[in-house]
Parts: C-alpha cells; sequence; structure tokens
C-alpha cells in the first residue's frame, strides 16, 4: 500500500501545478545554500560558528509556523476526501500515508540547509562527519513530522469556532511579524530618524552571547547543531576525544577520566535519540489524527441560525436596496466561515503591527499602521463574489439589482474596515503627535476609497472559485486561492496610501489630494464594475457552477471571436 500511494503522489508531482511548487524549490534552494555558504567560514572560524545556530533555528521555525501562516482544511497532496471510501482500517491507512509525506519540496531544501551541520563537522575528522551526518538525518526527520503534525492538528481546531478565531489570529500574527517585523531591526540601526537624523549605528557581527547560543542549541530545531559541535569539539567519540579524556585523567583519577567519557558521549548521543524519539512521537500523533479524518464521515453545512428577515439599517442617503446588500454583506461576514477568518485576521494584523512598532523608539510611525489597515481590508475582500458562489444568479435575474450589489458591498466594505482604518490613523496620530500624522491620515482616506471600489472590480475580474458557498463548512476548505487578486490590489492601495503624502507632504495639500483621489476613484470604479457585472455576470454564474475559473475566460474568448459584447 505504502508503495502505491508513494507511486500516486509522484503522478501527482508529475502532472499537477508546477509553477508554486517550482518557485518554492528555487527560493529555497538558494535560502538553503547561503546557509550552507556561510557554515564553510564558520568552520574556519572566520565568522562566529553560533550564526549557524540561528539560521537553523529559523528555518525550523518555518517548518513550525509555516501551517499556521495559511491553514487549510487538508493541507496533504493525497487529500483524505480520496481516501475515505476505500475498505481499509483507518489507522493502517494513516500509518501508510504518512511514509509518502517525507516525499516534497520542503525535506528536499531542508536536507541542504542541514547540509552545513557536515561542513561545520568537517575539521573534527570522518567520526565526526559520521555523527553529523546521523545529526542531519534525525534533525530532518524532526523537523518534518513537528511541521506536518502542527498542520494538522490546525485543520482540525478549523473545524470549530474557537479554531476559527485562532486561526485569524495565527495569520495576523505572521502578517503583523512579516510586514512590521523589520521595524525593531531598522529602529536598532537608525534610532533617531524620528527626529530627522539619519546617522546609521554600524551594528557589530562578533561572537553572539554564549547564553543565547545555548538556549538555541537546547531547543529542539538546535539538536543536530549540538551533537555535531559535541562530536567535533572531541567531546564524545575516541580519536579527538582526547580533550575531554585528558581533562578527567590529568586530575588523577579514574572517575574523573569515566566522569569525562560518560559526559561527552552523553552530549552526542542524547541529542541525537532525543531527535529519533521526538520525531517517532510526532508521526505517531500524525497519524492519529489523520486516522481520526478518516473515520469521520464529511460533514454537511448546515445553518448554524435560522435565517429570518432582519431590520433594515438606518442607513442616510441610501436607497433600500443598497440597506438591504449592506444588511445582507455584513451578516455574511459574521457568519461564512471563510469570510471569517479573513475578517478577523484584517482587524487584528494593524493593531499587532502598531505593538511592534510600539515597543520600538519609532512611535513616530505608529500612525502609518492606519493606512496598513485598509490595505489589508482590500486584500481580503478581493474574492467576495466567487466566496457567494451560484448565488449570483439572483443578482443577474433581479432588474436593477446589480449597482444597488456594488454600492452596498462598498459601502458595507467601508463600515468594516475603511472607516475603522481612518479612526484608527486619527486616534494613533493624537496619541503620538506624528509629524507624519497628517500625511498619514490622507492616506488612509485615499487608501480606503481605492479599496472600497478596487476590490468588487478585481472580485469579478480575478475571481478564485472554490467550493460553493451552500458547502462550505471549514474556513480553509477549498474556497479558492485569491493569491493573484492581493497581489494585484496589494500594490495599487499601496500606492493610493502613499501618493497623497508624496504630492502634498503632510499639510493642507496632501488632505486636499486625498479627498480628489477618493472622490475621481469612487466616482469612476464602481461604475466600470457594474458594466463588467452585466457583460460578465452568466460567464461568472457558469465559473461558479462548474468551479472552474477558466470558463470565465472561455466565455470571454467565444464571444471575442464572435463580435458579441
Amino acid at each position: 500500500m505504502t508503495g502505491a500511494l508513494f507511486a500516486l503522489k509522484l503522478r501527482l508531482f508529475r502532472n499537477g501545478p508546477h509553477q508554486e511548487r517550482a518557485f518554492s524549490l528555487v527560493t529555497g534552494l538558494v535560502l538553503a545554500a547561503l546557509v550552507v555558504a556561510a557554515s564553510v567560514p564558520a568552520a574556519r572560524g572566520a565568522i562566529h560558528q553560533g550564526w549557524i545556530a540561528v539560521a537553523l533555528t529559523v528555518w525550523g521555525g518555518m517548518w513550525v509556523f509555516g501551517p499556521l501562516a495559511q491553514p487549510r482544511h487538508d493541507p496533504s497532496v493525497i487529500s483524505r476526501e480520496w481516501l475515505r471510501g476505500y475498505p481499509l482500517r483507518p489507522w493502517r491507512l494513516a500509518r501508510a500515508l504518512s511514509w509518502t509525506e517525507l516525499v516534497g519540496v520542503g525535506p528536499v531544501i531542508t536536507l541542504v540547509c542541514l547540509v552545513s551541520l557536515v561542513v561545520l563537522a568537517a575539521p573534527g575528522g570522518p567520526a565526526a562527519v559520521a555523527v553529523a551526518a546521523g545529526a542531519v538525518v534525525g534533525q530532518l526527520y524532526l523537523l518534518i513530522w513537528a511541521g506536518k503534525t502542527v498542520a494538522a492538528l490546525a485543520a482540525w481546531l478549523l473545524q470549530t469556532r474557537a479554531g476559527m478565531t485562532m486561526a485569524g489570529l495565527q495569520t495576523a500574527i505572521m502578517l503583523a511579524v512579516s510586514f512590521a517585523g523589520w521595524v525593531p531591526v531598522a529602529a536598532w540601526l537608525l534610532p533617531r530618524l524620528g527626529e530627522g537624523d539619519t546617522a546609521v549605528v554600524t551594528p557589530a557581527f562578533g561572537e553572539l552571547p554564549a547564553p543565547l547560543i545555548d538556549v538555541l542549541a537546547a531547543l529542539p530545531t538546535g539538536w543536530g547543531y549540538a551533537a555535531t559541535l559535541a562530536a567535533r569539539d572531541g567531546a564524545g567519540l575516541g580519536g579527538d576525544f582526547g580533550a575531554g579524556v585528558g581533562a578527567g585523567s590529568g586530575a588523577g583519577s579514574g572517575a574523573g577520566v569515566g566522569a569525562g567519557v560518560g559526559e561527552g558521549f552523553g552530549a552526542v548521543v542524547l541529542p541525537l535519540a532525543a531527535l529519533l524519539v521526538a520525531g517517532a512521537l510526532l508521526q505517531l500523533a500524525w497519524v492519529a489524527l489523520t486516522a481520526r479524518a478518516l473515520r469521520r464521515p464529511p460533514r454537511r453545512a448546515t445553518p448554524r441560525r435560522p435565517a429570518v428577515p432582519g431590520r433594515p439599517l438606518p442607513l442616510p442617503f441610501t436607497t433600500p436596496q443598497v440597506a438591504a446588500v449592506v444588511s445582507r454583506e455584513l451578516a455574511t461576514w459574521l457568519r461564512d466561515p471563510a469570510r471569517g477568518v479573513e475578517l478577523r485576521s484584517a482587524w487584528l494584523t494593524p493593531l499587532l503591527m502598531a505593538l511592534i512598532i510600539a515597543l520600538t523608539d519609532w512611535t513616530w510611525a505608529l500612525p502609518l499602521t492606519g493606512p496598513a489597515a485598509a490595505v489589508f481590508g482590500a486584500m481580503v475582500a478581493i474574492n467576495t463574489y466567487a466566496l457567494d458562489g451560484t448565488a449570483l444568479w439572483q443578482l443577474l435575474t433581479t432588474p436593477g439589482a446589480l449597482r444597488a450589489d456594488v454600492r452596498g458591498r462598498m459601502l458595507a466594505w467601508a463600515l468594516l474596515f475603511g472607516v475603522p482604518s481612518v479612526v484608527l490613523t486619527a486616534v494613533l496620530w493624537a496619541a503620538t503627535g506624528s509629524p507624519l500624522g497628517g500625511a498619514a491620515v490622507g492616506g488612509a482616506v485615499a487608501a480606503s476609497a481605492t479599496a472600497c471600489a478596487v476590490a468588487p472590480l478585481l472580485a469579478l475580474v480575478m475571481p478564485a472559485v472554490g467550493t460553493d458557498a451552500r458547502d462550505r463548512v471549514y474556513p480553509g476548505q477549498q474556497a479558492g486561492d485569491p493569491t493573484g487578486g492581493q497581489m494585484t490590489v496589494f500594490p495599487v492601495v499601496l500606492l493610493a496610501a502613499v501618493l497623497p503624502g508624496i504630492i502634498g507632504g503632510s499639510g493642507w495639500v496632501a488632505a486636499l489630494c486625498a479627498v480628489v483621489l477618493a472622490a475621481v476613484v469612487l466616482y469612476a470604479v464602481p461604475a466600470l464594475t457594474v458594466r463588467l457585472l452585466q457583460r460578465r455576470g452568466t460567464g461568472l454564474l457558469d465559473a461558479m457552477a462548474s468551479r472552474d475559473a477558466a470558463v470565465t475566460r472561455s466565455v470571454r474568448s467565444a464571444r471575442s471571436a464572435g463580435g458579441g459584447g
């Protein structure tokens, strides 16, 4: 059975989509090669070898926290959904499936990165190299199963409401660290930038503090590093191991010799044994979680609360149709599992970014998290038409509904993300008195207006079709991959956020630029969205029904070939 599953996975690799996997392989190999290259001067003493421990800790952190950045219901290449109907015992099937998890891009690039341990051990002779080779295998085994178990555990938690909140928090932490994690380093290098002083504090890349290296070596990600250095320094093997023995014999005591040998042997063997035992326990946990998933029948989508008509929102300057769409959108953002995770992460990310910045000397930069909130709000609202699925037929068959739908979606976005981003900017400006406060408020206004208008347009132009909304149960359940739309809207909204500051600085000119830009965008883009929705609505509905975004392109091509509009 294991051989058949291996063959299945290799066929999936060979015939499945390659772009993302190839990009990950090339990028990962470049980073791994940098670690190996750094280990060469570290082995010669040109740089401190503790930097290799730092690199391996970061690499191990990516295995553990990487699955939390993009939690999915079924993160494996071989889906559990395909195997539930087979007349096999779930535990046996999960155990056979576990060995196929060792094949992938992540294990390959991690193996290359861990070759740095062999390079570090090379000056210690063949025995140290042999120990390092064992440390590479053990460390790889532990990291693979740490990552796989965390991913399986996250997929299990996603099936609960508490897990949905936790998934949003995990995503927010990863985004906040990704977008603001550089601020403490920059504040260290440029501590007086807020006062206009661009003097750079030159860091010293000398030896790292010994307690820090001890802590990193004591972590599971550093056990292989600890065993390798112990073997190289002659603490545990025969040959160069005279240092440890000599230390004991110098005392003239046989007990001292025995203690030195014993300590050195333990410094090598204990980390290696710990790698294998911890890896085996994590593999066992993964098998148990997978067997549980195979035993459980697929859940059906059932409403948590009965759908009853509610009171329309008392929104001024809007028609009843637009108010009804706003009410529907607000309820959907709170109820739909896919949108719910995105909503929580979009709210939490700017707050966590502000917390990271507040811990540094760059408090003058805090108001800039307001425009960042608008950017994140745009990114999570980029796929709303595809998330709604075949419910689009109601809009297409109701006269006059398309215009109200577009304006209602925009207004709902403004209530959920736009107004909070502007208020957050103003509050942080008032609290910090930052000289960038005026430009930040102008940027938040321009970014909110742009995101508000562009998000429905890109949701129509670049739909990421997944499981229909009627069948969606879990947050990570094939809701579509909107990465392309997110990467498109990110620079657009970011440009709108910085444009008022670039043109008008931080004074009234920036505010005027922001208002003019917002007015132009809010006037022009919604009309374009409605027109495209009228032309492409049926093609988009076909794509939702067939769950294939390529249908919209084929419909457009057919119309172009036929000269139809």
